[in-house]
């Protein structure tokens, strides 16, 4: 187990994104909703698409209309640098980049956490009330004084359950992910007992999507886990959100971080901070 958990720390600990692993472009479908407060969100999926289709001026065209609209605009600037470092204009893109950084460092380094496992930091693992319910999991942490980032939080929430015999499927399933063995990580969630709560088991596998950048998939699955149960965890809002807004769905993943922040999920405070305040 120690080895393990020494062989997952540098992927748990460094959520830096990487410029050179922002090349893997995920298709990003267009929302219902062509606005986010009167911003151009249908130009980010246009952008994306150019790019899928080797447009690469044009999709900095695409960019440059967009940043128009509002030049400090996160979404953009991280869109725009990441091609940049594509097209070999570093320059530009660590312009676009430190822009966006001194804008929200959070939000700059959600957009941008295209590596294989650079948005792990950023998701909820499980949903703490339900476990310590269920495990009765006595924590260190003083209640009173939750972690302040959603990165602090997952290290937490990790900490909490690594050794916990219930509950290491779970964290095999994650370790196995980090470490690029897909089936592994599947046949962890399989050796979940029967009886384990179907919403969790749709979050944990929510949250594995997240890591392949299936968007579309991810946000099924805590669709699946919040109407299942008909269960109101902030993490699962939370998670949703963040799946939501990386399709750029600005309107229900920026109300479900705001449901999620309204009971008290620290996490979801800051990221609706840096994330829907536009």
């Amino acid at each position: 187990m120690r080895l393990s958990i020494l062989l997952f720390l540098p992927f748990l600990l460094d959520f830096t994104p990487v410029m050179a692993q922002a090349n893997t472009l995920p298709l990003l479908p267009s929302s219902a909703a062509r606005n986010y407060r009167n911003l151009p969100v249908a130009k980010l999926n246009l952008a994306y698409r150019q790019q899928l289709n080797g447009q690469f001026e044009e999709a900095l065209l695409t960019y440059n209309s967009a940043l128009a609209w509002q030049a400090d605009w996160i979404p953009a600037l991280t869109g725009r640098a990441a091609l940049y470092q594509r097209l070999g204009r570093h320059a530009e893109a660590d312009r676009d980049r430190a822009i966006a950084e001194r804008q929200d460092p959070y939000a700059t380094a959600f957009f941008m956490a295209k590596g294989r496992h650079a948005l792990l930091p950023f998701l909820a693992l499980y949903p703490q009330e339900w476990y310590q319910k269920e495990y009765g999991f006595n924590t260190t942490e003083d209640p009173l004084s939750p972690p302040s980032t959603p990165q602090a939080y997952y290290t937490y929430q990790y900490f909490s359950i690594q050794n916990t015999e219930v509950t290491a499927p779970a964290v095999a399933a994650l370790q196995h992910k980090v470490l690029q063995d897909v089936p592994a990580s599947r046949r962890a969630l399989l050796d979940l007992p029967r009886d384990y709560n179907t919403s969790v088991v749709d979050m944990l596998s929510g949250n594995l999507a997240m890591l392949e950048h299936d968007y579309d998939k991810a946000v099924a699955h805590y669709n699946n886990a919040l109407l299942t149960n008909t269960v109101h965890w902030p993490e699962l809002y939370y998670n949703r959100g963040l799946g939501n807004i990386l399709l750029h769905n600005y309107m229900n993943g920026c109300a479900d971080l705001s449901k999620s922040a309204d009971a008290g999920f620290t996490p979801a405070q800051v990221m609706f901070q840096s994330l829907c305040n536009f």
